[in-house]
């Protein structure tokens, strides 16, 4: 699907048009919940229908501003389609029957990897980046500082998910076993 964009809207607005709830026929879809985590926001939807156990899923929807139309936007996703996105509330998932474990272990590892605490001094092994070792040297806000052959990089916390071992710089080297 494609993405839908409406003239002068507000981002309240669009939150507000889409998390609204509908009644048609004997058939009512609710928000049960919502919250936003940037420009993605994460739904939760229950469908009832008559004589039917009623239905809930996840709704993943990307926000965007369009200068041409001078309004906000969306595309509408659910975890059916396993979205590339994660940032989901974990309490969203406790609450909806799974459609996709493959996508809820990536919220998992996702939210694991950002509650990670790193230190000043601590020796980064990392992987799917161009640097593969790094030393963890500041923190400005949210973003660290690491210093990789001489080299200083920002290493905010959607990077987290490459660290594959991290040694705390009060633990002694591990020595390579042969």
């Amino acid at each position: 699907m494609g993405w839908l964009f409406s003239h002068g809207q507000t981002r309240a607005q669009l939150i507000a048009r889409i998390t609204r709830n509908e009644e048609h026929d004997d058939c009512a879809r609710r928000c049960l919940r919502h919250c936003s985590s940037g420009n993605v926001l994460w739904t939760v939807w229950e469908i009832e229908r008559p004589g039917d156990t009623p239905l809930r899923y996840i709704g993943c929807d990307l926000l965007a501003w369009d200068k041409g139309c001078a309004g906000w936007g969306y595309k509408d996703l659910c975890e059916e389609m396993e979205p590339f996105y994660y940032s989901c509330p974990l309490a969203y998932l406790e609450i909806v029957p799974p459609a996709s474990p493959a996508w809820r272990e990536k919220v998992r590892a996702w939210h694991a990897a950002r509650s990670r605490v790193l230190t000043p001094g601590d020796m980064l092994t990392l992987k799917g980046l161009s640097i593969t070792e790094a030393v963890v040297v500041s923190q400005r806000h949210r973003t660290w500082i690491v210093e990789s052959g001489g080299q200083l990089f920002l290493f905010p916390p959607r990077l987290f998910h490459h660290i594959v071992q991290q040694r705390r710089s009060s633990e002694p080297a591990r020595q390579p076993t042969s």
